[in-house]
C-alpha cells in the first residue's frame, strides 16, 4: 500500500486544475483529491454493476445505504 507520492503536471495541466478548483471554490489540492475520489468511487461502481450483470445478485439495501452514508459524510467534512 503505498504512503502517498506526489503528481506532477504539465503547464497546461496545472493551469486547468487551477482554473477548475476556482470556478468550485476550492483550492487546487482540494479540487484534486475530491476529483481522484470521485473517480475511485465510479470505478468501484461499475465493478459493482458489471458483477451485479454477470451474476444478477444484488446487495441488501441496508448496505447500498451504509455506501451512501459514509459518501455523504465524506462530502460534508471535504466542503467544511
Amino acid at each position: 500500500m503505498a504512503d502517498g507520492f506526489d503528481i506532477h503536471l504539465n503547464e497546461d495541466q496545472a493551469r486547468r486544475l487551477k482554473a477548475a478548483a476556482e470556478a468550485s471554490g476550492v483550492d487546487p489540492k482540494t479540487y484534486l483529491l475530491q476529483a481522484l475520489e470521485q473517480a475511485m468511487n465510479d470505478g468501484e461502481e461499475a465493478r459493482r454493476w458489471a458483477e451485479y450483470q454477470r451474476t444478477g445478485e444484488t446487495i441488501p439495501l441496508e448496505d447500498a445505504l451504509a455506501v451512501f452514508d459514509a459518501q455523504l459524510k465524506h462530502n460534508l467534512a471535504q466542503s467544511g
